[in-house]
């Protein structure tokens, strides 16, 4: 007979629940680190992520002022590209009392 699991499900889940936003916007910050330049378009597409999703994390991101979003003409048409704010360093900028210990251990922080 299988062991059955003493932990309560519902605090496992809202323990989870509480630390994605977190997870996916590091996630999203560091995938950003190394592919400057992309629309939010061109990220949802190879993060796999709903465009909406991208947008609502880039807005975050941004509002914390660790992402800026710059408009430049590409193929005629007006794109809204997004870059690391590097002008400030990252980590100095993360308050890190805020982040889960657990995504801090994930991402070897």
């Amino acid at each position: 007979m299988e062991a059955k699991s003493t932990a309560f499900p519902a605090q496992a889940q809202a323990l989870k629940k509480e630390a994605l936003p977190e997870e996916r916007e590091y996630e999203l910050l560091e995938f950003m680190d190394g592919n400057e330049g992309l629309s939010i378009h061109q990220i949802s597409k190879k993060l796999g992520w709903n465009q909406k999703l991208v947008s609502y994390y880039v807005s975050s991101l941004e509002k914390k002022g660790l992402v800026r979003m710059i408009e430049e003409i590409e193929n005629n048409e007006l794109q809204k590209k997004i870059y690391v704010n590097k002008e400030v360093g990252i980590r100095d900028m993360l308050n890190m009392d805020e982040i889960d210990p657990r995504v801090l251990k994930e991402f070897n922080i």
